[in-house]
């Protein structure tokens, strides 16, 4: 399915690559590899990813955990393609999202 990322999420992708990249020599790269990681599941059966329970069960947003960064992707699924809503650190305010 394709996959489509909002332009807030690339900024919140950059914005944390850069961030880990000051921590550590190329630490930013393993953020982007594990959120790469994600991502390619998310493409691949975006279904299988649990809806939001901060949201009422029939809003459609659901969220991939990295394996090593604590970062959700938050997406929803439309007809023909999946759209990443947000790329958010997990301790970072609940559905501060949603006017996206």
């Amino acid at each position: 399915m394709n996959l489509r990322i909002l332009g807030e999420a690339e900024a919140e992708i950059e914005a944390a690559r850069q961030y880990f990249n000051r921590q550590a020599f190329a630490l930013g790269d393993r953020f982007l590899d594990d959120l790469e990681l994600a991502l390619e599941r998310i493409s691949t059966s975006p279904e299988s990813f649990a809806k939001l329970e901060t949201l009422p069960p029939n809003d459609p947003y659901r969220r991939a955990l990295l394996k090593v960064f604590r970062y959700a992707v938050i997406f929803v699924i439309l007809e023909t393609e999946v759209v990443v809503v947000a790329v958010a650190h997990t301790s970072r305010q609940p559905n501060y999202w949603l006017n996206r």
